[in-house]
């Protein structure tokens, strides 16, 4: 028995469109978040960089406006929602029946708990800080986001169909077929 490898792949664009949106929409429940948590709109953005200002630790300091958290925790979410926007890319086609519950719920809720093993390490104040069932909430709107978005572009054939030869780029000649004649 062979690998049963996709036939058919996302490009690239895909998986960059997908983390794309996905971020978004992600970037828009964080922000929803400070805002019906009462700690206001530059919350969720600080909390993301906060460790690596030592000096913003209060909820008060969290909660302020900061040009360079700002600029840093964009850096992050935008780099972040790239990669995993690309691993969707690569991922559904290996899912093709249910891309939207391998994106919108295994990837998220898988994602999550390596981040919540990790994040003290990571980040402690956000570790102590962070609402994890509004973040896995946000994890599984990007998912969701991504995975229409990944699973609605245009697919590209592989290789896979073809014969070894020809996918290894061997030049091979022709067989004769049974009768002496070439084999068209």
């Amino acid at each position: 028995h062979r690998a049963r490898l996709p036939l058919e792949i996302y490009p690239v664009s895909a998986g960059v469109k997908g983390g794309l949106a996905g971020g978004v929409a992600m970037a828009v429940l964080a922000m929803l978040y400070g805002i019906l948590s009462g700690h206001g709109i530059w919350y969720p953005i600080n909390l993301l960089s906060v460790g690596f200002f030592p000096g913003i630790r209060t909820t008060e300091q969290i909660a302020a406006f900061h040009a360079s958290s700002l600029i840093l925790a964009t850096m992050i979410h935008l780099v972040t929602s790239l990669l995993v926007g690309l691993l969707y890319g690569v991922a559904l086609p290996m899912f093709p029946r249910h891309p939207i519950l391998f994106g919108g719920v295994i990837a998220p809720i898988l994602w999550s708990g390596l981040l919540h093993s990790v994040l003290d390490v990571i980040n402690p104040v956000m570790n102590q800080r962070i609402d994890w069932p509004w973040f896995v909430i946000s994890q599984i709107a990007f998912g969701v986001v991504a995975g229409i978005v990944v699973s609605r572009q245009e697919r590209i054939a592989t290789w896979q169909p073809l014969p070894l030869a020809v996918r290894e780029g061997m030049e091979v000649q022709e067989a004769p077929d049974e009768k002496g004649g070439d084999r068209r």
